[in-house]
C-alpha cells in the first residue's frame, strides 16, 4: 500500500492556475502577482470560488488582487491552520 504525501497549498493553486485557468505552467512563480495571471475580473470571482471550494478557505476578491503567489499561499496555510 502507497500513501501519498497530502498536496501543499502551493501545488493545489498552482495546478488551478494552470489546469483550469490555462496559465503557462512556467508564469506560474511564487513571485507573481496574481493579478498578472488572472488577467480579468471573471478568473479572480471564479478563482475565489475555486480556492473556497478545493481547500475550503474563503479568499475575498480585493485580495486576490492584490497578492503574489506566495502571498495568497501563506494566507490560505494560515487560515487552514487556524481551524
Amino acid at each position: 500500500m502507497t500513501t501519498s504525501a497530502p498536496e501543499s497549498v502551493l501545488d493545489v493553486i498552482s495546478e488551478l492556475l494552470i489546469e483550469r485557468f490555462e496559465i503557462p505552467s512556467d508564469e506560474v512563480r511564487a513571485e507573481v502577482p496574481m493579478r498578472d495571471l488572472l488577467t480579468d475580473s471573471l478568473m479572480v470571482v471564479e478563482m475565489a470560488i475555486a480556492v473556497h471550494e478545493v481547500l475550503g478557505v474563503k479568499v475575498e476578491e480585493e485580495e486576490l488582487r492584490e497578492a503574489t503567489l506566495a502571498d495568497l499561499v501563506g494566507s490560505v496555510e494560515a487560515r487552514r491552520t487556524d481551524r
